[in-house]
C-alpha cells in the first residue's frame, strides 16, 4: 500500500468516526427532546421552616458577653420549637420546648418568648433582651 492509500484510508476512517460521531450527538438530541420538563420549583409547604427568631442574652451575671441565646424555628402555623441555651464558664445547658401556635405548652422565659415573637414578626435582628434569665 502506498502512502496515497494509506492517507486515503486514514481519511475514510476518520469520515466514518464523524458520521458516527454526529448521529450519536443528534440521536442524543431527539431523547432530550422527549424528556419531560424539569419540575418548577414551588412554594414550601406550610410545614417548611418558615419563621426564625434570635434572641441572644446573658444568662449568669458573672459571666461576660451574650454567650447565652433562644432560638425559635417555626413553620407557617407557628409550630415547631424553640432551643435555648444557657452558657456559662463552667458548663452550658440547652434546652427546648415544643412549640404550636404560636405558644408553648410548657413554661417559657422572657426571651423564648421574645425569640417566638421575633419569629412571628418574621424580625431577624439579634439583638440583647432586656434581664437575663
Amino acid at each position: 500500500m502506498s502512502v496515497v492509500d494509506g492517507a486515503v484510508a486514514l481519511g475514510l476512517l476518520a469520515l466514518v468516526v464523524a458520521i458516527l460521531t454526529f448521529q450519536q450527538v443528534r440521536s442524543l438530541g431527539r431523547r432530550l427532546e422527549r424528556r419531560p420538563a424539569l419540575p418548577t420549583v414551588e412554594e414550601p409547604g406550610s410545614g417548611a421552616l418558615q419563621h426564625v427568631g434570635l434572641v441572644r442574652f446573658q444568662a449568669f451575671h458573672d459571666t461576660g458577653g451574650d454567650h447565652s441565646f433562644a432560638l425559635a424555628l417555626l413553620d407557617s402555623n407557628g409550630s415547631g420549637v424553640v432551643v435555648t441555651s444557657l452558657y456559662h464558664r463552667e458548663r452550658c445547658r440547652v434546652y427546648a420546648k415544643p412549640v404550636e401556635q404560636w405558644q408553648s405548652s410548657l413554661q417559657v422565659t422572657d426571651e423564648e418568648t421574645e425569640a417566638i415573637k421575633r419569629a412571628r414578626e418574621d424580625d431577624r435582628a439579634v439583638d440583647m433582651a432586656p434581664g437575663g434569665v
